[in-house]
This record gives C-alpha cells, structure tokens and sequence, in this order.
C-alpha cells in the first residue's frame, strides 16, 4: 500500500522539478531611485560598480586564473545590490513587517561582514604569504569602513519598530558606501590574472578559489544563502555556477520558504509582493 502511494507522488515531485527546471520562476526588477537615493546615484560611487561590472562578464572563465576575480566580482555586486535594496526599503515596509524588514537589512550587512571574514581567512592571507605587502591595501581598506560597518550592524541587531530611524539608517550607509564600492572595485585589481599568474600556477589558483568558496559557503546557511544571492542578482546572471536545479528549484523553491518574508526587500523578488515603483 505504501508503495503504491509513495510512487504518484515520486512522479509528481519529478515533474514539478522537471517543470521548475525548465520554467524558472520569473524575477522583477524594481525600481529604486529618488531624492533618497543620492548615494547610490553618485556618479564617483557609479564609477566603483562600473569597473566591477566589467569584470562580472556572462561567461564564466575557463581558467582558475580569470574565475578568482570573476567570483569575487560578482559577489561583489550581491553587497552593492542588497545594500541598495535595503537602503531603498528603509522607510517602505508595512508597520507590522518591521521584523522582517530589519532581517534583511542586517543579513544585507552581515553578508559583507562574512564576505571580508572569509576573504581574511582563505584568500589574502595566501596571497600575501606568496607576495609579501600586496594586500596591505585591501587591508587598510577593509579597516577604513569595519568599525562603521559594525556599528551599522549593532544597529541595526538593537532595532525596535519605535526607536528604528531610516534616515539614521541611511546615513550611516551614507558615510561608508563609497569606501566599500572603492575598495570592491579596488580589489579586483588584486585578483587580475596578470597579477596572480605572476606568482602562482593555475592548479594553485584552482586550491585557493576551492577553499575561498568553501569559507564564503560557510557564512551563512544555504536556506538564506541561496535565495539571497539569485535574488540580488539580474535575472540570467551566470552566478553563481552551480547547476541548474541548484538555481532554479532549490533556490527559488526548497531554500526559498524558510526565510521566504525577507525576500520582498531583495532587488530581483521571485515572487514579487511590493511595488516595483514608488510615486516621486
């Protein structure tokens, strides 16, 4: 009997995959400009996100070389998106959504903390070891915005919906946005093949990209991970490289669910549930 249950039901969970896979759910690009948004609409800030999109290329490079910096430019792109995302929403959010507004801001946060933690533990320190001094400015980067940084995170770990202050939430945004996109684009100066192949061999290349990957995955949980990453990424976005079950059922639909109130914040909702636009 329970065999004869067990397998309609291997076929409809097969279909639906098999559905899934070949119909992902569409994204929605939402619309986040206005006099709010100065910071982001800097054309010096602009610049910063210009040369990371120039390395984020469609295709993914076939040599260990080309994908460090292709990797870390993207993911570059995940902290200036979700950061714009949050800022955006910080005055947008229904009363009794405050909860899960302030989740998303700081998992927004939180994930450039994690980004920098892993980059400390895997990436530089291998680089350096190799090169003595090359990393001595992505360090005195990291370490021009990481108090602020933290305290932005405290802050917002401390909100209660009547003592949170968007335009304090901002401004503190404000005061290190165009730090950190300078030192993410900076970064991928270090990360250019010219620059590594002249001290490492692309199977070396290959270990460290393994192991950066392996700390970046170890941050966050997949069940927040995954759906936070496609959703702050343009639709057709070729990362992160995984197959297509991983991006197309287990992101949007498995992992989805468990956090699935925060991802109306995000830039590309799956499944939208605000606005796409906002009345000037």
């Amino acid at each position: 009997m329970a065999s004869r249950l067990l397998s309609p039901l291997v076929v409809l969970l097969a279909a639906f995959a098999s559905y899934q896979l070949l119909y992902p759910p569409s994204t929605t690009t939402v619309n986040m400009s206005g006099n709010e948004m100065k910071a982001f609409e800097d054309p010096k800030v602009l610049g910063y996100v210009q040369k990371i999109q120039q390395v984020a290329t469609p295709e993914r490079p076939a040599l260990a070389s080309a994908r460090a910096g292709w990797a870390m430019a993207w993911l570059h792109l995940v902290v200036w998106n979700s950061f714009k995302s949050a800022y955006f929403y910080a005055d947008k959010y229904e009363k009794d959504d405050f909860q899960n507004y302030v989740d998303y801001a700081l998992l927004s946060a939180e994930f450039l903390v994690g980004h920098h933690d892993a980059e400390e533990s895997s990436l530089f320190p291998v680089i350096e070891k190799k090169v003595p001094g090359s990393m001595d400015k992505n360090e005195a980067q990291h370490q021009s915005f990481l108090k602020e940084l933290g305290q932005l995170v405290d802050y917002l770990k401390s909100a209660k919906p009547d003592t949170f202050d968007a335009s304090k939430y901002r401004a503190q945004i404000d005061t290190i946005l165009a730090p950190i996109m300078e030192h993410l684009a900076d970064e991928l100066d270090t990360l250019a093949p010219s620059e590594l192949l002249k001290h490492f061999t692309e199977e070396e290349l290959a270990d460290i990209n393994k192991a950066t990957h392996k700390a970046q995955q170890g941050q966050t949980e997949n069940a927040k991970s995954l759906p936070f990453l496609l959703q702050n990424l343009p639709p057709g976005s070729p990362f992160p490289p995984a197959p297509k079950f991983v991006t197309n059922l287990l992101g949007p639909w498995v992992f989805y669910w468990k956090y699935s109130p925060l991802w109306k914040y995000t830039a590309y909702p799956f499944k939208p549930v605000l606005p796409t636009s906002v009345p000037q």
